[in-house]
């Protein structure tokens, strides 16, 4: 029976998942999504949101998509967008762009890399968040990499100290919910032993007292529905526990990579 109820929440959640998503990509921009995809130097077949909702069998505006995309690329291939591009630390992506101009993006991209790359900069760009994609310069690297792994430093025990505390959060309403759904079984339990008393009683009733057969197919027609609104409490439990033990797992697994990477910080 465990088993069965386990299933059933399982196709339960993808079912659920699958709905969601769908009403995401429906209710998505997909202009301003293409737009974006540009804007941070991707093609859209490697774009998770479009990837996802195409697996769903989603509606995509794909005119849309495609007519936002060709207006991020134009704004990406600007000497302006290059520049702040390597100011920002991020790698340019020259294949999203053509013709003559490219050697004025490339020069314009390597004065923001500069500029990144300053040893002034390094902490900040540490504690930004983002992880150094290897392009400073050969002569600017090494004093630019002392800054940056001291904001790193600072950025990922901040971040150890952030997940640490979902986690105590996370483990507040696990609790809870396991406490519930104790007490939402157990109340399950009590209505299958009164169907089953009444179902007993019932089968010893005599066909003739078809007043008290009446009254017993009463009481058990309400059990009936009193169970369905326990079982589907019971599966909605089940799937809420689940899906925090799933961001539990995750945010553990976050902090054990954080970890990790505080010896190469020293």
């Amino acid at each position: 029976m465990k088993r069965v109820l386990m299933a059933m929440v399982a196709l339960n959640l993808v079912a659920c998942a699958s709905y969601f998503k769908r009403k995401e990509c429906e209710s998505t921009n997909w202009f301003e999504h293409g737009k974006s995809v540009a804007l941070r130097g991707e093609w859209l077949n490697s774009d998770q949101l479009v990837n996802e909702c195409r697996k769903v069998d989603a509606d995509i505006q794909e005119s849309q998509l495609d007519q936002g995309f060709k207006n991020g690329m134009q704004r990406y291939c600007t000497p302006d967008n290059s520049y702040k591009t390597g100011k920002d630390g991020d790698l340019f992506s020259r294949d999203l762009c053509e013709g003559p101009e490219i050697s004025v993006l490339l020069q314009s991209y390597r004065r923001g890399v500069t500029d990144y790359c300053a040893k002034t900069n390094g902490q900040n760009a540490g504690a930004s968040g983002k992880k150094y994609q290897n392009i400073c310069p050969k002569e600017l690297e090494p004093g630019f990499l002392v800054e940056y792994r001291k904001g790193r430093k600072k950025y990922v025990q901040a971040m150890i100290s952030n997940r640490e505390d979902d986690i105590r959060d996370i483990d507040g309403k696990l609790s809870n919910k396991r406490n519930q759904l104790n007490f939402t079984q157990m109340r399950l339990n009590n209505l299958e032993s009164q169907k089953s008393s009444l179902q007993a009683q019932k089968n010893f009733t005599p066909a003739s007292n078809t007043s008290q057969i009446g009254y017993l197919d009463g009481r058990i027609t309400a059990l009936d529905h009193d169970l369905t609104a326990a079982r589907n409490e019971v599966y909605s439990q089940q799937g809420e526990i689940s899906t925090l033990e799933k961001t539990r797992s995750t945010k553990m697994e976050e902090i054990a990579n954080f970890k990790a990477e505080i010896p190469g910080l020293d």
